[in-house]
């Protein structure tokens, strides 16, 4: 079954009504009557999504801005196995196709906390369960999911829009079964287990998951992928103490942690004292 992507049959609201875009999956388009196609996206949820959306403010200042969206019907979502990377495929559809100017164009914005950070959530994984490699294949600024049995940690961190960084963990020969390209970064380490920062985002909703092992699918956006180079941790100051107190499998607040300000630095947070 295909998906209609064609901008022109696609339902249409303007821009400043997006709080009434369907809590469904689905692909939407940012345009005018200039040009209809400005920006392309996905999302699980295209209503939490544009709740605090990474490029909010270019889409506020352009002139009678629509967000056009096509919903995954439910027959559609009934022939597919895995969501996230259909819906993926059928971004990079629209994309090659539309060719938008705006999904080029750097994120202006940064993140800011202030030196109080509150909760900060990590979630590990082992190099060799590479389900989070796909990580690699997105943009700053775009969706990204992870899978968690955690329902209260999942929920707090949605309700106060804290970060959640993916941190990848293994041998030089996880990474290298698991496909991890750009191996001759890790050389240095090969003798040692070996900490990567795959990637970090704001979460703003989460749904059943049908993940073995996982309850739920946390999803998100204002995301940083890091990738060329890899953010390796290993020799990162203070990191010592933050491998043998919080780098266990699974999803945790790790606030406490003195490391926290250099995970948010790594991340790109602007860190700000408090007046």
């Amino acid at each position: 079954m295909k998906l209609n992507l064609n901008y022109k049959t696609m339902p249409v609201l303007p821009y400043i009504q997006r709080k009434e875009l369907p809590a469904k999956p689905g692909i939407y388009y940012i345009g005018n009557s200039l040009s209809p196609v400005m920006y392309v996206g996905l999302s699980r949820n295209l209503k939490s999504r544009h709740i605090n959306h990474h490029r909010q403010g270019q889409f506020e200042v352009m002139e009678n801005a629509v967000i056009r969206y096509r919903v995954l019907t439910e027959d559609f979502l009934a022939t597919i196995s895995d969501l996230t990377k259909t819906l993926m495929k059928l971004e990079k559809q629209a994309i090659d196709h539309y060719k938008p100017p705006i999904n080029n164009t750097p994120v202006a914005n940064q993140a800011k906390f202030t030196t109080v950070h509150g909760p900060t959530y990590i979630q590990i994984h082992k190099a060799r369960e590479a389900g989070y490699c796909t990580h690699f294949e997105a943009r700053d600024g775009d969706e990204l999911t992870i899978n968690s049995s955690r329902l209260p940690l999942i929920s707090r961190a949605i309700e106060e829009q804290r970060p959640i960084f993916l941190i990848a963990s293994g041998a030089y020969k996880d990474y290298e079964i698991a496909g991890y390209p750009h191996l001759s970064e890790l050389l240095p380490y090969k003798k040692d287990r070996i900490y990567l920062l795959i990637s970090r985002f704001i979460p703003y909703g989460y749904e059943e998951s049908d993940c073995f092992g996982y309850d739920y699918v946390v999803y998100g956006g204002n995301s940083k992928i890091f990738f060329n180079p890899y953010m390796i941790l290993n020799s990162r100051p203070g990191f010592n103490e933050f491998k043998s107190s919080y780098l266990k499998l699974g999803f945790t607040n790790c606030e406490r942690s003195p490391f926290v300000s250099e995970l948010l630095r790594l991340g790109d947070f602007q860190l700000l004292t408090p007046a």
